[in-house]
């Protein structure tokens, strides 16, 4: 039996028969992984024998490269390559169509990086307003609370919806229009996070919906198994998963039954809160996957969600304003129906009405108004600035702190209370946020736990390799090949 052995080598360096990773800005690829393949340039196809060597040129270098990409809880952008000290980078051939979860994503670390001093102002302002992002989510949840003990949950989640729509707006005029079907649907599940969340708000305390909402952890890697082509999800594939599932499932288990009352004291809004973390774990699923191949669209798509967001609240405020859904949502059903109630509860009755000398409204005017154009639609546009100018993983550490943040406030305005069991349960969960942005290979050495194999088929099958194959056919003389084991590796 004849062996071939074959390795692919590019204009910029040492690359595997399989993968690929893009050229960075102005400087060649050096690296001697087993698992790079720069896209789209010169490849060269070495057949090894005992005789001579033979180069075959398999794909023409057409000038274009990959933009390298950061990713963070649902977000993808581009990233900075003269600040970011990571890269990541698509490692498909073919993406389309696939969410992030189907794709390998290649980090390598950025040589164009210069080493900048911590406490200068370049190095910090990002990682500042990343926190200051997280702190700032950290507050819809008690004013969340807030709002809903005055009004209406379906008016206040209306309103505020609305003005974030309507902030956002502009970026709609930006959005590629093939990518509109996904945004749509990724915009449904996101309006059932803010939906759910406000419900749950009803009754359960800000900080544990807030915790609750944490279970994104879980519910992103299964939709991504559920949903997802040829997602390997195993201990070995993605330690990290399995680690944080693990810590967040004790953590939700302590804070929701370690009281004393069991079983007893689930409710309805533990259920909604945990529906907030279907919703947005799968909105995660659809837009992280459209973000990571168009991450110029990060605003346009984020403007969808928010906009098909406003919709569905506004569905449900018609819907609650005339009575058809009984106590569903609060006990003040029918306020459209009341011309008292309809003038001060709809925008923009609410922030006209904030001005009577009511200090309630204008309590919930604010709130409102803080909400929508700041908390959501600010928001966002601060997390994406920010995004490109750290590595994924600082960036998944620092957003993971929204809980925490949602906690300290929600003692301070709201006087929640805390136990043990949401010490305990509550510290588990961020744990679990912070373990999730923990690197596979980090966690493989960390317990020794051995790197998965490539599949030989999966080989066979890429289009890169089964190209070379062709051609490698119509070019060598097999007479030429010296024979060599046949338990040997066929692949260098």
């Amino acid at each position: 039996m004849t062996i071939l052995q074959v390795q692919f080598q590019t204009i910029d360096g040492f690359v595997s028969q399989h993968h690929r990773v893009p050229r960075i800005k102005n400087n060649p690829v050096q690296h001697q992984s087993p698992t790079f393949i720069p896209p789209q340039t010169s490849v060269t196809l070495f057949v090894g024998t005992d005789i001579e060597q033979k180069k075959i040129l398999l794909i023409e270098d057409d000038e274009e490269e990959d933009e390298a990409i950061v990713c963070a809880r649902g977000v993808c952008v581009i990233a900075d390559e003269d600040v970011a000290d990571e890269l990541c980078f698509l490692d498909d051939f073919d993406a389309d169509g696939k969410s992030l979860g189907d794709m390998d994503v290649t980090c390598i670390p950025n040589p164009e990086a210069a080493e900048r001093n911590m406490l200068s102002i370049g190095f910090l302002w990002p990682r500042a307003l990343l926190l200051g992002c997280s702190l700032l989510y950290g507050t819809n949840f008690p004013l969340g609370s807030i709002m809903n003990d005055a009004l209406p949950a379906s008016a206040t989640t209306s309103g505020r919806m609305l003005l974030a729509a309507v902030a956002l707006s502009p970026f709609l005029l930006k959005l590629k229009p093939e990518l509109a079907k996904n945004a749509m649907i990724g915009g449904s599940f996101c309006s059932l996070g803010y939906l759910s969340q406000s419900v749950a708000l009803l009754d359960v305390p800000a900080a544990t919906v807030a915790f609750l909402g944490a279970l994104v952890v879980i519910v992103t890697p299964v939709v991504n198994v559920l949903l997802g082509k040829d997602v390997k999800m195993g201990w070995r594939d993605a330690p990290q998963t399995w680690a944080a599932a693990i810590l967040c499932l004790i953590g939700v288990g302590t804070l929701e039954l370690g009281g004393g009352e069991g079983l007893g004291a689930l409710g309805w809004g533990d259920m909604w809160a945990i529906l907030q973390a279907i919703g947005f774990g799968t909105a995660f699923f659809f837009t992280e996957g459209m973000m990571a191949r168009n991450p110029g669209q990060a605003l346009p798509i984020t403007a969808v969600q928010v906009g098909m967001t406003a919709l569905f609240a506004g569905l449900w405020a018609s819907l609650d304003g005339f009575g058809l859904l009984g106590s569903f949502g609060g006990d003040n059903g029918a306020w459209l129906l009341e011309e008292g109630t309809r003038a001060h509860y709809a925008i923009p009755g609410l922030f006209t009405s904030a001005f009577s000398g009511d200090d309630t409204l204008r309590t919930v005017a604010l709130a409102a108004g803080w909400t929508g154009l700041i908390t959501t639609a600010a928001n966002r546009v601060g997390e994406t600035t920010a995004l490109g100018k750290v590595s994924s993983s600082e960036a998944s550490v620092l957003l993971a702190t929204e809980p925490l943040w949602a906690a300290l406030f929600a003692s301070l305005w709201i006087g929640d209370e805390f136990g043990p069991q949401d010490i305990v349960g509550g510290g588990l969960i961020v744990t679990a946020c912070l373990l999730s942005s923990v690197k596979a290979e980090t966690l493989r050495d960390i317990f020794g736990i051995e790197e998965p194999e490539e599949e030989v088929e999966e080989v066979l099958m890429d289009p890169a390799f089964a190209a070379a194959a062709a051609l490698m056919a119509e070019t060598v003389d097999p007479s030429t090949l010296s024979s060599k084991d046949s338990d040997s590796d066929s692949f260098q």
